[in-house]
């Protein structure tokens, strides 16, 4: 399931193939389901909530490669000399993506990445010796960092314009007040995704977390959101603003109605 903003206003189709720089044969639904490129397309934030063995993160590194095969590549710098003796600098464009995980999953991200997506440029963003240079960090496809680390070295990220923010293990911000939570929701980024086998544990407030990370705003503020929906439905057990809930955070908007999950 993919939680999305369901505009009024029709949304972009998406073309989507798989693109040749991942090494992975995709499972069917992976493949036509689309959800991740579509809602890129139409900057939308997305909440990829299937179950543990479903293929979140291959799902995930499938989007980053095909947003970078997109990219145009940086010039080169006219100023730059080069003697007879230098080879041209490599173009390249860094994707400039934030990946956020439990520290227990730092390694088996690197090892999935190294396996299915070699041609991203990764850096483990952990232990002492990382670095401290936001200049150095911008030259990476993908900066895989801990919940903890991000924590630690948050003014370091505030200085960098991430093209994506993925947050695995989704549930570690659904505490609105928590300091993890300001701190993700105060990152500069162009797009979000958060990953979680269970996106609602405790409450409703649990979804707004959520979706105030990948759709700032959607739900209006918190006051307003249990007051017109939490209170509603957890109290009241009203099935009409349930259904309308449901709606704001369909996998498909009014006019784009088909397959779900």
């Amino acid at each position: 399931m993919i939680l999305q903003h369901s505009a009024e206003s029709k949304l972009e189709e998406t073309d989507f193939e798989v693109p040749n720089t991942i090494q992975a044969l995709l499972r069917p639904y992976q493949i036509e389901e689309r959800w991740l490129a579509h809602h890129h397309a139409n900057g939308l934030g997305a909440c990829l909530a299937d179950d543990m063995g479903l293929g979140k993160t291959l799902q995930t590194l499938t989007l980053l490669c095909y947003v970078k095969a997109g990219l145009k590549t940086e010039a080169i710098d006219k100023a730059t000399q080069l003697s007879l003796f230098d080879a041209m600098p490599v173009q390249r464009t860094a994707l400039q993506a934030l990946i956020v995980v439990p520290y227990s999953l730092v390694f088996n991200w690197l090892a999935e990445i190294r396996k299915f997506a070699p041609s991203l440029i990764a850096l483990n963003h952990t232990g002492v010796d990382r670095s401290k240079d936001f200049k150095i960090l911008k030259t990476f496809d993908i900066i895989l960092t801990s919940y903890q680390t991000l924590l630690r070295d948050e003014v370091l990220f505030s200085k960098i314009d991430f093209r994506y923010i993925v947050l695995d293990e989704a549930h570690y911000i659904k505490n609105r007040e928590s300091k993890i939570f300001q701190v993700v929701r105060s990152l500069r980024t162009h797009y979000r995704i958060s990953l979680s086998g269970t996106p609602i544990e405790n409450s409703l407030s649990d979804l707004w977390s959520q979706m105030e990370f990948i759709n700032p705003s959607i739900l209006q503020s918190y006051a307003h959101f249990k007051k017109h929906y939490q209170d509603a439905i957890e109290k009241q057990r009203d099935e009409a603003v349930l259904s309308e809930l449901k709606m704001l955070v369909s996998p498909h908007p009014p006019s784009h109605q088909g397959r779900s999950t």
